[in-house]
């Protein structure tokens, strides 16, 4: 039997966030460095997760965690784009045309 860490890390600053504010915390220009870290990290994350799957095809559902975590990764960066179009229009201004 496989055993899967339960240990969570989770970054307590006070209440959380209503959507409105989500999309507006998120209002960047797409050069802010913050962005730009938070996308690379994904991409990192995105591509360990490429290659560990090729890696780890036996048992396959080894290669289906990974597979689905590279899934996971990929709706994480879909919604904090969609958020952030959803701030900036918000805020009044214009959304950047997709890809970014």
């Amino acid at each position: 039997m496989t055993w899967w860490p339960r240990q969570r890390v989770k970054v307590e600053t006070g209440r959380e966030l209503g959507e409105n504010e989500l999309d507006a915390a998120l209002a960047v220009p797409k050069d802010d460095r913050l962005w730009r870290a938070l996308h690379q990290l994904i991409d990192t994350a995105e591509e360990n997760a490429h290659e560990n799957a090729n890696a780890n095809m036996d048992p396959a559902t080894v290669m289906a965690g990974y597979v689905g975590g590279a899934a996971h990764l990929k709706m994480l960066r879909e919604e904090l784009l969609s958020r952030r179009e959803a701030g900036i229009k918000l805020m009044g201004g214009e959304a950047p045309n997709r890809p970014e």
